[in-house]
């Protein structure tokens, strides 16, 4: 379903317009954010209902019961992967898109392979996105439901891939669980998405956890947050996979699914006003810059620049308090991670020595052999219980979110410093968005095992009859199981450090570019002229006016449609 001519020209003609001054006045920070508004206008066949949300939310099994279909891996650790993407067909089938282009379909028994953490750990297939296509949408035709990875898993890229896919965003349904009170990072998130769309929707899942007072305290909770930080409401829904699923199901697809459907050009329409709007207010926030400075005298602009750019907001300062900041958590990673790791140690040794004494039962044949089979035993059953905590592991994330979080305030310290500044030398308020700093995956550590004896003591295995020395090398292996725990923890402490640290440095490194694509842009727009005052205030007015020319044929065709 193109767009109505008038308006496909008409954003064509701005955001051409807004490309132009890009190019001109160097606002490089602003070409991300047009690429993805010119993507979203292609759009042509569906809307986007991306359901996003942290991780363990439940957003893989609302769809399935949304579908009436289990296709989507479920867990209670984080499983999805990969974008995906479920639309109306009339019959069942899968296709998977990789990084390089090609694609090819695959049976629907195999669409975990492609999308989820075990199948496809760290998306080591490099797979784009998997498109499924099923029959019981067919109410839905206009409407591409788009199922993300959770923000906030120990898998860092699983929140890159969803934050990443926001600019795609038509609509969203927001997955709350009942378990937890809405936190900050969610209301980060949903600032993030309300950036991109108006049409969110929020779904409370898990409701079957508590009595109807507490779901209904819970639901107030949350509306006084939503309220309270975007002086908006937003439609609030319930839902379980185990009890009332249909009667959720229905109330969902009749008050927010299909009206989007049915009315998919002006919700179409709507949401692309929004991205342009948001566009069209950073572009002229920057313009406003350089036709404010064009105003002043050229001996006036050197000291205009250092008040400004004051002691606070060059370069040099800003890297040492970046380097201030990351110094002193790294400083605590390593006694961090080893008390973390530490607590499992006693529940492993527990649970290894439990398994062991059933296990030591069916060894059978001579020293040599028993070694063997004790040490493949060790290794298999030690890494899986050591994997088992990197997959739940938490203790990463936290330290780094604790990090992104700091430097992420900082930005926004600075962010609001340069504003002030540039209000009070020119007047103009620089708008103020929120940059996303993103956490890269950890690699998981090695797991290492010890050979049983320091020398060859097992190819001895004719001096020592198992018949009579084999209690005795029972009681020895076992006692080497907890050294093998100590030792792999303390690796694995080692290992995390050092990726952490590392993963601290590749965010300061973010947060610093930013800054300096910032001051570089700034102090372009005040030292440079790019023209008379007249001629930026004719870009200022043409983008302007095509803006408002932009709005008002979307309002006239919204009219429109609801007379029709």
């Amino acid at each position: 379903m193109p767009l109505e001519n008038n308006i496909n020209n008409l954003s064509n003609e701005l955001l051409n317009e807004i490309h132009s001054v890009c190019d001109e006045f160097g606002l490089n920070s602003l070409r991300k954010a047009l690429k993805s508004v010119r993507n979203f206008a292609e759009q042509n066949l569906f809307l986007d209902m991306a359901v996003l949300g942290q991780f363990k939310a439940g957003k893989s099994s609302f769809l399935n019961c949304l579908i009436n279909k289990s296709l989507l891996p479920v867990g209670s650790i984080p499983v999805t992967s990969v974008i995906t993407r479920i639309s109306y067909g009339p019959d069942e089938k899968a296709s998977v898109t990789f990084v390089g282009g090609e694609s090819k379909a695959i049976p629907l028994s195999e669409i975990q392979q492609y999308v989820s953490e075990s199948g496809n750990p760290g998306n080591i297939k490099d797979v784009l996105l998997v498109d499924i296509e099923v029959p019981t949408l067919s109410n839905l035709k206009a409407v591409r439901l788009v199922d993300t990875p959770g923000i906030g898993s120990v898998w860092r890229h699983n929140t890159e891939t969803t934050t990443s896919w926001f600019p795609e965003t038509g609509a969203a349904l927001f997955i709350i669980s009942a378990e937890r009170p809405i936190s900050e990072n969610e209301l980060t998130l949903l600032q993030e998405i309300h950036s991109y769309s108006p049409e969110i929707a929020v779904v409370i899942t898990k409701v079957d956890l508590f009595e109807e007072e507490k779901i209904k305290e819970i639901e107030s909770f949350t509306r006084d947050v939503l309220q309270r930080s975007f002086e908006r409401e937003f439609p609030l829904f319930r839902y379980s996979s185990f009890f009332n699923t249909s009667d959720y199901n229905r109330e969902i697809e009749q008050k927010v699914l299909r009206p989007v459907s049915q009315n998919r050009d002006d919700v179409f329409i709507k949401v692309l006003l929004h991205k342009i709007t948001t566009l069209v207010d950073t572009c002229l926030s920057y313009l406003e810059i350089s036709y404010k400075s064009s105003l002043k005298l050229e001996s006036e602009k050197s000291r205009l620049k250092e008040m400004i750019l004051d002691e606070h907001l060059n370069s040099s300062f800003v890297r040492r308090e970046l380097q201030l900041i990351t110094s002193s958590y790294k400083e605590k990673t390593r006694e961090s991670v080893r008390v973390y790791l530490d607590a499992y140690s006693k529940g492993i040794e527990e649970k290894l020595l439990s398994e062991y004494e059933t296990a030591f039962k069916f060894w059978k044949g001579n020293l040599n052999r028993v070694t063997r089979q004790y040490e493949t035993w060790l290794k298999e059953t030690l890494e899986s219980r050591l994997h088992e905590i990197l997959i739940s592991e938490e203790k990463s994330f936290e330290l780094l979110n604790t990090v992104r979080k700091h430097l992420a305030f900082y930005l926004k310290s600075f962010r609001e410093r340069l504003s002030h500044n540039l209000e009070e030398v020119l007047g103009v308020q620089l708008k103020l968005e929120d940059w996303e700093i993103n956490l890269r995956e950890l690699k998981r550590p090695d797991i290492s095992i010890s050979r049983s004896f320091d020398s060859h003591l097992d190819m001895l295995w004719f001096l020592f009859p198992m018949f009579i020395f084999r209690n005795v090398f029972r009681r020895y292996f076992a006692g080497q199981i907890n050294y093998e725990i100590e030792k792999n923890l303390h690796r694995m402490t080692s290992d995390l450090n050092g990726k952490i640290n590392k993963e601290i440095d590749a965010l300061m490194t973010q947060a610093l570019a930013y800054m300096n694509e910032e001051l570089s842009m700034i102090e372009t727009l005040l030292s440079e002229n790019k023209g008379e005052s007249h001629y930026i205030l004719e870009r200022i007015n043409t983008i302007t006016s095509r803006a408002k020319e932009l709005q008002k044929e979307g309002d006239r065709q919204n009219g429109k449609s609801e007379k029709e």
